[in-house]
């Protein structure tokens, strides 16, 4: 019987290798990295410290204007994340880190 398939669509692992690796960006030989593309317009920006995010609270504290209960609730969102960032960052104890993976072991 005659196959109908194409040799093209035949990959070997080490065809399916070059295709990927050619589609990279090329990097400098030197750093062994990849040079990180530049920013785009379309790009998110870059998330804010806790620092930053304690600033930002401030100034929503200090807002002038009639709607000081909304100003005061985004002043609160803010800072608590600012608090979570700065609890991510500090360490953690061997029991938390014990309590983490237990969880993440029962997928909780």
């Amino acid at each position: 019987m005659h196959s109908t398939r194409s040799p093209q669509l035949q990959w070997s692992t080490k065809g399916l290798l070059g295709v990927l690796r050619a589609s990279l960006p090329a990097g400098s030989p030197q750093a062994g990295l990849a040079p990180r593309p530049a920013r785009t317009v379309n790009d998110p920006p870059e998330p804010l410290s806790a620092d930053e995010l304690s600033e930002l609270a401030k100034n929503w504290r200090s807002r002038p204007g009639e709607d000081e209960d909304r100003a005061d609730t985004v002043a609160q969102a803010l800072e608590s994340l600012a608090d979570h960032r700065r609890a991510a960052a500090a360490p953690r104890s061997r029991a938390r880190i014990v309590g983490q993976r237990i969880s993440e072991l029962m997928r909780l």
